[in-house]
């Protein structure tokens, strides 16, 4: 079993890997907060602010755009197309949110429209038809990161998107070809897609190989967008304060707020309901009580029933942040 200090060590390494676009809420440290407004992140996100994960820094060139293929093999037998290809096919678009596995911020979780088209539907295309006893899927990228899904992620949706936002996929989000799958954290939809072969057993990708969870399934999350830790809030007129809320294929139907660690929640406003695969924005009119610091917490309910728990400081199990975010504020 690996260490705890193997644990905060790979933990570290993926929070370091998710970096937030530079574009954002505003930095509204140490500055008084305007009690009238309310800044919202938009319903989608757009591609210049959209959350990339820099595992390695590499992105596309001119040469690999202009030579990539993608493979599709199995036993053997492989198919060989070009993004055009997949063009050709049509495929549809769909509204879907990422979360990156090793940040507890919202600023490492984006909403974006993407054309993409199934993995089932291409492989009946190209008349590709695996062997029932292949059961998982391998997904290789440009950047030699390497993924496993189960076969059955066939049926849940894993798609293959080109386009994103109405544009063809920027480089820094996987030009040309990237991976959707739906309830997995952004680790398992990789970029740069070069290969997809169906293989018998699933074994230990790039971080799977290094403690973190090989099924990658969304845990319920929430997090403070606006203002940032060390505004100035005005004890006579309070603030709105304004966030995210996601579970996955899950809805998120309540998010709330407290004050007090937890003792009391105060239910905040659902704005963008978003749905199931898509993030929901919340916003709340916080009213102090009194002058000083005070950190607040925000916690979601996704609509089974699973409620948000404050269960760890850090990532333990590798598995996603089961953990409430907080706020410090300055009450004057």
């Amino acid at each position: 079993m690996p260490s705890r200090r193997d644990l905060l060590s790979a933990s570290a390494a993926f929070t370091a890997a998710c970096a937030a676009s530079p574009a954002g809420n505003a930095d509204t440290t140490g500055a008084p907060v305007d009690p009238d407004v309310i800044d919202l992140p938009s319903p989608i996100t757009p591609n210049d602010e959209f959350y990339v994960v820099a595992m390695s820094f590499w992105l596309p060139d001119e040469a690999f755009l202009a030579a990539h293929t993608l493979t599709l093999a199995a036993e053997g037998e492989e198919v060989v197309l070009t993004v055009d290809d997949l063009r050709a096919l049509g495929g549809s678009t769909q509204e879907r949110t990422l979360s990156c596995i090793g940040s507890g911020s919202g600023r490492t979780t984006g909403n974006a429209v993407w054309t993409a088209i199934g993995l089932a539907e291409l492989l009946a295309a190209v008349g590709l038809a695996p062997a029932p006893e292949l059961g998982a899927i391998r997904i290789t990228a440009g950047d030699g990161y390497v993924t496993d899904l189960p076969r059955a992620d066939l049926d849940a949706g894993l798609a293959l998107a080109f386009d994103m936002n109405g544009e063809p996929l920027p480089a820094a989000h996987g030009a040309p070809i990237r991976a959707l799958m739906p309830g997995r954290y952004g680790m398992k939809q990789p970029k740069w897609i070069t290969r997809v072969d169906f293989v018998p057993d699933i074994e230990p990708g790039f971080w799977e190989s290094r403690g973190w969870s090989q099924d990658a399934f969304y845990l319920v999350a929430s997090w403070f967008y606006s203002p940032t830790s060390g505004a100035i809030v005005s004890l006579e007129t309070g603030a709105w304060i304004t966030g995210i809320a996601f579970a996955g294929e899950r809805r998120i139907v309540r998010v709330e707020v407290s004050a007090d660690n937890g003792e009391r929640w105060d239910e905040a406003e659902i704005v963008y309901a978003g749905g199931p695969g898509i993030r929901a924005t919340w916003k709340y009119r916080y009213l102090p009580d009194a002058a000083g610091d005070v950190d607040l917490r925000v916690r979601a309910t996704a609509d089974d029933g699973t409620v948000q728990e404050q269960l760890e400081d850090y990532d333990a199990d590798l598995d996603g942040l089961e953990a409430w975010d907080y706020l410090r504020l300055t009450v004057e």
